[in-house]
């Protein structure tokens, strides 16, 4: 969980969500975007840094050049719409490829709406219809970087383990998972963080 915005419109926060995602990225790294088909994502990226200005003729001798808008090699975005009816069931699934050269097996959403359910079903100020939900956006910013917090280094996740292996090659039947935290997977931490470290650690911020 990289990051996250709160606000009223998703239309309104694509531009703040993309730039605070990149800036937790590794430097001069290129990750695949993907989305759902709101065009907000697509125009934040094209009115970030990934697209340059250049001139072209228009065919005709003596008229100047016009600038037309060129994106940049790196850039891979891809968008996954679906299609409902009147009575909002999904009846087809399109992908289309909005920027760059993006395989068609990596353009999907599975994972964030997996994720969108893992928030809802751990958090109860995000459950619907709730009376649990935040009277203030000061504390419901506050709760969810506890959250994250606690997502990303303290909650185990299945997906990420690995099989152990005795030293001799084989199989430990005692125990066969080591189990970890996106953080351990990304190498910003090697054990998982009890909930006492989490909330006893202290920060520093240089301003």
């Amino acid at each position: 969980m990289l990051s996250f915005i709160i606000g009223a419109q998703e239309a309104s926060l694509a531009q703040a969500l993309i730039a605070s995602t990149e800036e937790r990225l590794r430097a001069n790294s290129w990750p695949v975007w993907v989305s759902d088909g709101l065009d907000a994502y697509g125009e934040a990226l094209k009115g970030r840094h990934c697209f340059i200005r250049y001139y072209h003729r228009t065919g005709k001798r003596g008229r100047p050049r016009r600038p037309k808008l060129v994106a940049c090699p790196e850039l891979r975005y891809a968008q996954v719409v679906k299609q409902r009816d009147e009575r909002h069931r999904v009846i087809a699934v399109t992908k289309r490829i909005r920027y760059g050269d993006v395989p068609l097996e990596k353009i999907s959403t599975v994972y964030i709406e997996r994720h969108n359910l893992t928030l809802r079903h751990d958090n109860r100020r995000l459950t619907r219809k709730t009376i649990a939900f935040s009277k203030k956006v000061t504390e419901l910013k506050a709760q969810m970087s506890l959250y994250q917090g606690y997502y990303n280094f303290s909650r185990c996740h299945r997906a990420l383990r690995l099989p152990l292996c005795c030293t001799d090659g084989t199989s430990n039947t005692s125990k066969k998972w080591q189990y970890r935290t996106p953080a351990m997977a990304a190498g910003l931490s090697d054990h998982i963080w009890s909930l006492r470290q989490l909330m006893s650690m202290k920060t520093f911020i240089n301003y």
